[in-house]
């Protein structure tokens, strides 16, 4: 799911998400559940993002990049060009 949807659109689906638990748990509880349950689920969107994100290393130099190559572990190229 998180390869569908990016960082700014995953935090668009969580703001709907969490406003569709509130109006749902809003008909059927009182306030203070309300803001119980608005509050779970933030912090189950949160959880979920930290999870399911990836960790950035960056590579700045010609040293760094032969040195991972040659580490045995699988390498991730991602090349970018504005042209």
């Amino acid at each position: 799911m998180t390869l569908l949807l990016n960082s700014y659109s995953f935090v668009a689906i969580g703001l709907l998400i969490i406003l569709i638990v509130a109006l749902i748990s809003w008909r059927l509880l009182s306030p203070k559940w309300v803001a119980v349950t608005v509050a779970v689920t933030f912090v189950a969107l949160v959880a979920f993002q930290l999870m399911a994100s990836t960790k950035v290393d960056t590579v700045s130099s010609p040293e760094d990049f032969n040195s991972a190559l040659a580490s045995g572990k699988p390498v991730l190229l991602e090349l970018y060009s504005n042209v």
